[in-house]
């Protein structure tokens, strides 16, 4: 795999990152959610848009590990040079695709149900203007905000911060300090809510 790809962690957090963004209705987490995946994507030098459009590529090119040998005898000697005459008949005999057996999804329709999730989340969160590359000044302006907690609106920016924290731990499997550079927060608060919610599950088991 080379560097402008992301592993499999990557592309499921970019992926819980963009549907934080999307279903967010505070502004600031919108922000946030959306910087930490423009970081995410910086990281393998890519723009945002790129790397929405690639975090459905699968890990390995399978199709061509799974591939065959011919039997020698289909082709003559010298194949690259060989005249069709020479190839046998093999290629005009009819293509029959096999059938999958019943319940099963071929790979290429699950990699085409996650890109147009992506595609989705990401064409609504652009159309909500929360495209980093076009809002770069606004979204410096909205980080420093938050670093001073300070409300907008009726509604405000952010909900409570802890509540923000919870999400991202719960929902995007970001780290601590990831996690701390989104939400404008120490990753001391981090882990004090991680341990509230360890503490708040091991009541509920009792």
């Amino acid at each position: 795999m080379n560097e402008t790809e992301f592993t499999a962690k990557e592309r499921s957090r970019f992926r819980k990152l963009l549907e934080v963004a999307n279903s967010t209705t505070y502004i600031g987490e919108r922000d946030a959610a959306m910087n930490a995946a423009t970081r995410l994507a910086a990281g393998h030098s890519m723009t945002l848009r790129e790397a929405a459009g690639m975090a459905e590529a699968p890990d390995a090119p399978e199709p061509d590990l799974r591939q065959k040998p011919r039997r020698p005898g289909a082709f003559g000697a010298g194949f690259g040079a060989a005249a069709p005459e020479y190839m046998g008949t093999w290629w005009r005999q009819p293509h029959q695709p096999a059938r999958p057996s019943a319940g099963f999804q071929p790979e290429s329709e699950r990699v085409a149900a996650e890109k147009r999730r992506l595609a989705e989340a990401m064409a609504d969160a652009v159309g909500r203007g929360l495209d980093a590359e076009e809002r770069a000044a606004a979204e410096r302006a909205v980080s420093a905000r938050s670093r001073r907690h300070i409300r907008t609106g009726k509604r405000g920016a952010w909900r409570a911060r802890p509540e923000f924290i919870r999400v991202l731990l719960v929902e995007t499997g970001m780290t601590a300090k990831e996690i701390a550079a989104a939400a404008g927060v120490t990753i001391y608060e981090v882990f004090r809510e991680k341990l509230l919610m360890r503490r708040a599950v091991g009541k509920v088991a009792v």
